[in-house]
């Protein structure tokens, strides 16, 4: 009895760890994106009526190249964020933060989204 007992643990030991080995993370994809997960932080300050139509442009850009976007409005975020977008003269303008570390990302979106 005991050596039965003793194969049905062995049995159940070995399968966890076969189960454990086999759920390691994998190389990534041929199609993976280096800059993917990346979070660009985008102020934005224009007319409200024509802020929500912004927002989904600047949504369906950072979802196509898999960033995450953080939407600001408040006033502080004019000096943190990686692209501030404004209203200068009645025309929106995009404006990259130096030393942003995710100007690359953040160019990206104001030129996909600004005409």
């Amino acid at each position: 009895m005991k050596a039965l007992e003793a194969r049905a643990v062995r049995l159940l030991v070995s399968s966890l760890a076969a189960s454990g080995l086999a759920c390691k993370r994998g190389p990534p994809r041929a199609g993976a994106r280096a800059d993917a997960g990346t979070v660009v932080t985008v102020y934005v300050a224009p007319a409200p009526e024509s802020a929500d139509r912004l927002i989904d442009r600047l949504m369906a850009v950072a979802a196509r190249h898999g960033w995450s976007l953080s939407v600001r409005t408040d006033s502080a975020a004019r000096t943190e964020a990686d692209l501030a977008i404004v209203d200068s003269a009645g025309t929106l303008v995009g404006r990259l933060r130096a030393g942003a570390a995710a100007a690359s990302e953040a160019r990206q979106l104001a030129e996909a989204v600004l005409p």
